[in-house]
């Protein structure tokens, strides 16, 4: 009796079951980094707008004097993708000097935020 050496061409299930689980894996971590990016730059957007929005309220502060602000005083910028409080404090320290305090307040994934900038300026 003669055996026919026939080839068989393809795939076992076990090694189709193994390679998904392979592939499936490697999706997730994919995915988790996917996550991970987007929140990282959704914080860093924040970050730069409320370092902007302190920077330049400061500058305004130290080009027009100190002495035309009031000592106190809050306001709301809103963004496409946030709402930031903009909180101002000036403490007169001489005749000449005065602090400047700028507190900028956002919500990031449920949390506050508080970023806070301060500058010696004349009156």
């Amino acid at each position: 009796m003669k055996y026919s050496k026939k080839r068989i061409f393809g795939f076992s299930l076990v090694e189709v079951m193994i390679a998904a689980a392979i592939l499936a894996m490697g999706s997730i971590s994919v995915f988790q980094l996917f996550t991970f990016t987007t929140r990282s730059t959704r914080a860093i957007y924040n970050n730069s707008v409320a370092l902007n929005l302190a920077r330049t309220t400061l500058e305004q502060v130290e080009a027009l004097g100190a002495s035309k602000f009031p000592a106190q005083s809050a306001s709301e910028v809103k963004t496409d993708r946030n709402v930031f409080t903009v909180e101002t404090n000036i403490s007169k320290l001489s005749k000449i000097f005065s602090q400047a305090d700028v507190a900028v307040k956002y919500k990031e994934s449920g949390r506050d935020v508080k970023l806070s900038l301060s500058m010696i300026v004349y009156n």
